[in-house]
């Protein structure tokens, strides 16, 4: 994980991947990201160690930082993006919530077939 360890997530500031920029605006993406193939692993744990750890402590947060790290992958949004985004925000709260309660985290039947539609 990153210097900024699980168990002390308490709020957006306290993730990994947010910032304050020079007027102290909460920046809840990285920005200028490369894009690198080991990223992928590093994504996973933003939401699945921090995001989870929030969650456990702070839905209302959690939804939030969910939402706002969406809205800022796009760099610009509309309603639609809005609305989109909170809608997946506040569903993977309640999937969050159902896994800590014991639920199987969700796996696509086959993911190679999957990514062959794209």
């Amino acid at each position: 994980m990153t210097s900024k360890q699980t168990p002390q997530i308490r709020s957006r500031d306290d993730l990994s991947f947010t910032a304050r920029d020079e007027h102290g605006r909460l920046i809840n993406w990285p920005r200028n990201n490369p894009g690198v193939n080991a990223d992928w692993e590093k994504g996973i744990g933003y939401f699945e160690g921090e995001i989870a750890a929030l969650a456990a402590l702070d839905e209302t947060e959690a939804c939030y930082a969910i939402e706002y790290a969406i809205a800022d992958m796009a760099r610009r949004t509309t309603s639609l993006e809005g609305g989109f985004a909170q809608s997946v925000a506040r569903a993977a709260v309640l999937g969050l919530r159902a896994m800590r309660n014991g639920a199987a985290r969700f796996e696509p039947a086959d993911d190679d077939e999957s990514e062959e539609d794209v």
